[in-house]
């Protein structure tokens, strides 16, 4: 019997693993196996340029989240559950 959780976590990686195999098709059709042939080392110049991209979104989502907070704290007050 599977716990709750464990169905969720089956459940979003599912959904990963769906995302992953359709972008790797969309790559597949626009460069065919270009990627395959290109050099190790421009691989990885690409992965540390998305990882960059990745670092970057999160600053964005940083501070939209601490906006958020500043929000709700300010209409609810910065102390726990009553």
């Amino acid at each position: 019997m599977s716990s709750p959780t464990n169905r969720l976590l089956d459940s979003e990686v599912e959904a990963f693993v769906g995302r992953l195999r359709e972008r790797l098709e969309v790559g597949a059709r626009e460069y065919g196996s270009a990627s395959f042939r290109r050099p190790p080392s421009e691989l990885l110049a690409e992965i540390q340029d998305e990882l960059c991209d990745v670092a970057g979104w999160g600053v964005v989502l940083w501070v939209r989240i601490a906006r958020l907070r500043e929000r709700v704290e300010r209409l609810h007050g910065a102390g726990g559950a009553e």
